[in-house]
């Protein structure tokens, strides 16, 4: 970890958002502490990019939900249409 004074942070802010790839800076202003992580952007798998996609912890559900079906785990039948109109009053 690097811990720079916002002086010097503001002096070259492209060199520490650089290093910050590899390492955590920690920027000092005063009495506070201001921590520069890196992180890759999480990519939306959704075509219309919906945004229910974008939570990663949406994504690991469904990737749960599916490992269970295909363990066997979950059973389930589809619903005829004569079936379906029954149950949605229509």
């Amino acid at each position: 970890m690097t811990v720079v004074s916002s002086k010097l942070f503001s002096a070259n802010p492209i060199h520490y958002l650089n290093m910050a790839i590899n390492e955590d800076v920690t920027v000092k202003r005063g009495k506070r502490l201001f921590q520069i992580t890196s992180k890759l952007q999480f990519e939306n798998p959704s075509p219309s990019d919906d945004p229910y996609y974008a939570n990663p912890e949406n994504i690991a559900e469904l990737e749960r939900r599916i490992e269970e079906i295909k363990d066997g785990k979950v059973q389930f039948s589809v619903l005829s249409k004569e079936r379906q109109k029954e149950l949605l009053g229509i």
